[in-house]
């Protein structure tokens, strides 16, 4: 058996499945999110996306197998974020499932009948060895990020940031007490005036976040003013998109 490298261990891989727009003809944009997420040998899928069938054919597009994810993790109980779970357990049901604590028990059982195993997520936890949850954040509709320790600093993915993405960003700072390495997925800036948008920025920058990559749900406009702010450190991502960063130190 060919061993693992401690270097190959530090990589990160992330693979954004669904999202509004494609970077790929061959891969289908459609409204919601959903990333796969590769670290320290385990393989995560983050979020569903909207509609089942567009999940699944990305998927197949782009040549992953479902039976190599062994978590899948639910940022917050929307149907654009959830939506392809039961279409995707019917392919790999051998998972656990990291749900906020919001979410019913009706849809537990649902999960636990397909033969996977349902994990409520409340506070703060610690998932996997340098991989957590911040724990159900917000007080209208419940969202949980994902928070990867690398060596490089925190790499903090969002379903939506329904709680505010300061919020998240300077919770996983605070429950980790690490720098930021990068920011990606829905901001959910979208209704938000360029001025609040700079501050947003601003709040980043004081923050120390390196690299960010908003989609999804944090709107054209938003998009643009944190391009322009981080130039180079901003990566432009959609569906298709591969983002592979070795970060040993």
């Amino acid at each position: 058996m060919k061993k693992r490298s401690k270097r190959a261990d530090k990589d990160v891989r992330i693979k954004f499945l669904y999202d509004n727009v494609s970077i790929r003809p061959d891969v289908k944009p459609a409204w919601g999110f959903s990333a796969l997420i590769k670290y320290q040998g385990r393989t995560i899928l983050f979020d569903t996306g909207g509609k089942p069938e567009v999940l699944l054919a990305n998927i197949r597009k782009l040549k992953i197998s479902p039976v190599l994810v062994g978590d899948i993790f639910i940022s917050h109980n929307h149907w654009d974020h959830s939506g392809g779970l039961f279409s995707f357990l019917c392919h790999n049901h051998r998972v656990k499932v990291f749900l906020p604590a919001s979410f019913s028990e009706t849809y537990q059982k649902e999960i636990k009948a397909s033969g996977a195993k349902p994990i409520r997520i409340d506070g703060f936890t610690r998932l996997a060895r340098d991989i957590y949850s911040t724990g159900s954040l917000g007080k209208g509709i419940i969202e949980q990020a994902l928070v990867i320790d690398t060596p490089r600093g925190l790499i903090i993915i969002t379903g939506c940031a329904h709680p505010g993405i300061v919020t998240i960003v300077r919770t996983a700072v605070k429950l980790l007490g690490k720098t930021v390495f990068a920011v990606l997925g829905g901001f959910h800036l979208a209704s938000k005036s360029a001025e609040a948008i700079e501050k947003i920025i601003s709040e980043f920058k004081k923050i120390g976040v390196v690299f960010v990559a908003p989609c999804h749900c944090t709107g054209e406009k938003a998009i643009k003013q944190f391009k322009a702010a981080y130039g180079e450190r901003f990566i432009p991502v959609g569906a298709g998109s591969e983002i592979d960063w070795s970060l040993n130190k």
